[in-house]
């Protein structure tokens, strides 16, 4: 249902839109030009009792851990950016959500290891991917608190010429979470209520904090029904 959220706040465009969501169970979701056949080990998919689904933005297969991770969308109109390159789009709008992490000492910068990344002390603590539809952005992008690689590389196949061991030693050496660069046991819900109120108590334009509208959620159980449960759109380009 999460992705099909997105999309109806997408397709509805009104106003600058930030959402914050977890994931039960756990799941993969898979960036809309990939191959489900290349990326995902659908039998430990299955039997973990984890989901799949394929997003509208690009990018790589993500596993999103129900403990340890908060996934955000954006969206928001080209011309309320000051970038002038989709790259630097990736930032500015990262940014919004990474920004108020700092306020905990978290140190973070910008750049881009096979997609745009959020990084913390030289480790990658998020990962991005866009949506555009003529002058609307939709922005996904990963809040990583804790890991636990042996289970992501239990669902994700390694890449080609990489042993599943030498996947989950890569994650411990080039990737960070939050609970491990603030030193402290964070929770997705205890992030989450912290970005959600300090970005309505510090926006300097008027944000609250909202609910679908009508028809937001008449599209959102439409495509959930209709597409992101669908087999040919999951397995789109792969053979099923």
């Amino acid at each position: 249902m999460n992705m099909a959220i997105d999309e109806a706040i997408f397709h509805y465009y009104t106003e600058d839109t930030i959402r914050l969501y977890g994931w039960k169970p756990s799941a993969v979701s898979i960036g809309k030009h990939q191959q489900i056949s290349r990326e995902v080990d659908l039998d430990s998919l299955e039997k973990l009792g984890f989901d799949c689904v394929r997003r509208i933005s690009g990018g790589g297969a993500v596993f999103h851990d129900e403990v340890g991770e908060v996934t955000y969308s954006v969206v928001t109109k080209v011309h309320n950016l000051e970038s002038m390159t989709i790259d630097e789009s990736y930032f500015e709008i990262s940014q919004v959500v990474f920004r108020p992490l700092e306020k905990l000492g978290l140190t973070l910068d910008y750049g881009q290891i096979h997609c745009p990344s959020v990084f913390s002390k030289g480790k990658k603590i998020s990962g991005n991917a866009q949506s555009r539809q003529k002058d609307i952005i939709l922005q996904h992008g990963t809040i990583l608190i804790k890991f636990r690689p042996e289970i992501m590389y239990s669902v994700l196949k390694a890449r080609p010429g990489r042993t599943r061991e030498s996947m989950i030693e890569s994650v411990y050496q080039h990737i960070t979470t939050l609970a491990e660069s603030l030193d402290d046991d964070l929770s997705p819900s205890r992030v989450a209520e912290y970005l959600i109120r300090y970005l309505v108590e510090t926006s300097s334009s008027q944000s609250y904090i909202g609910e679908l509208t009508e028809k937001e959620q008449e599209l959102a159980i439409k495509l959930a029904s209709t597409k992101y449960k669908s087999k040919e759109w999951l397995f789109k380009g792969s053979l099923l």
